[in-house]
């Protein structure tokens, strides 16, 4: 019975770690608001954008993005590339606007 309730606690400290690093984004709703309101884009195509970058980033390097902190040229070129790939796939998906 130990073993059993063991299990069960690692399973939730698991879950709960994985739920508050990766689902709990601080930068996922500014991104979409400041996608937004650039006004070339829909909230939909905006919410996918977010998704896209928030597949490849961390919240850090997304806070980085916005605050225009990056500072590497490979960094940013980078970043330029996958936003880019990023809006296409978005336009492709979302093709409204």
């Amino acid at each position: 019975m130990a073993k059993v309730l063991l299990w069960i606690a690692a399973v939730s400290f698991a879950i709960y770690i994985v739920k508050s690093q990766y689902l709990s984004s601080k930068t996922y709703e500014p991104f979409i608001q400041a996608c937004v309101s650039a006004g070339s884009a829909s909230e939909a195509r905006c919410t996918c954008l977010s998704d896209y970058i928030h597949q490849r980033y961390s919240d850090k390097e997304v806070q980085a993005m916005m605050d225009n902190r990056i500072a590497d040229a490979a960094g940013r070129q980078q970043i330029e590339r996958d936003v880019r790939l990023g809006s296409e796939y978005c336009a492709a998906q979302h093709p409204s606007n």
